[in-house]
């Protein structure tokens, strides 16, 4: 995927808690978004794989990414809805690659499909709904 970067991605990679989850990379291009990071030991759970709340988060952060290449300068998106399904564990040290696409933009809503591979394998699954809204000025 082409690397799309304008201020939004960039300031999107740049939040505490991205960074925290260590992503590596983020792309946004023609509605397609696409994000990775390695599965470190801080993102591990008590039953040693990766959490499922920084899957759900990070499927969320990979559906705003492909959106934000679409919005008016004037629009932004919250999420409005997430269904999620995780399919396999991932382990430490696992490369983890995300990829988002708009299924539907509309006027007041965008539905989008995020996909979580490991090794070609898909780990998880979200159907992400989110409200497009006017952009606070800053």
């Amino acid at each position: 995927m082409e690397r799309f970067m304008n201020k939004r991605l960039e300031k999107s990679l740049q939040l505490p808690l991205h960074k925290h989850l260590g992503i590596d990379h983020m792309a946004s291009s023609k509605g397609k978004g696409s994000l990775d990071f390695m599965v470190k030991d801080h993102l591990i759970n008590a039953t040693g794989v990766l959490h499922g709340g920084v899957v759900y988060a990070l499927l969320d952060v990979c559906a705003y990414a492909g959106l934000i290449s679409v919005l008016a300068d004037d629009q932004d998106a919250v999420t409005h809805d997430i269904h999620v399904s995780v399919m396999r564990p991932a382990r430490q040290g696992d490369q983890v690659f995300m990829e988002s696409n708009i299924l539907k933009l509309g006027r007041t809503l965008c539905f989008i499909d995020v996909s979580a591979h490991v090794q070609g394998k898909i780990i998880a699954r979200a159907t992400i709904t989110k409200s497009l809204i006017k952009r606070n000025a800053r």
